[in-house]
């Protein structure tokens, strides 16, 4: 069984690689403003369900859980292309970095306190 400190670390480490992402991204496009739509929501939903259920160890087996979760995370993909181009709030792309150093900095703590119970 893996300790949930590991599952919500795995999440927020996946959220803040998916917000460097955007950022760089957006950085190298030259935008000042970064729209945060319904499609950029459900990718980072479904970035943070994978990195919740992604196998930690190479002698861990695969779950039915693991299968449910990955294809949860392609039915949010989906779901975001279909939904609407609805601008919900833009931000500046040094605002996701710093949103992505908060998640990291929290993935790292969990980690960390998983790690005396392991």
């Amino acid at each position: 069984m893996v300790p949930v400190q590991l599952r919500v670390g795995g999440a927020f480490m996946g959220i803040a690689l998916v917000l460097v992402l955007y950022a760089v991204l957006a950085l190298l496009r030259g935008d000042a403003a970064f729209p945060v739509t319904p499609q950029v929501l459900s990718v980072i939903a479904a970035v943070a369900i994978v990195g919740a259920f992604a196998t930690y160890n190479t002698k861990q087996e695969g779950s039915r859980t693991q299968v449910g979760a990955l294809l949860a995370a392609v039915v949010l993909i989906g779901l975001g292309f279909i939904a609407p181009d609805t601008e919900l709030m833009a931000t500046t792309p040094f605002w996701l970095i710093g949103w992505a150093l908060a998640a990291g900095l929290c993935a790292v703590v969990l980690r960390r306190s998983a790690a005396g119970h392991a």
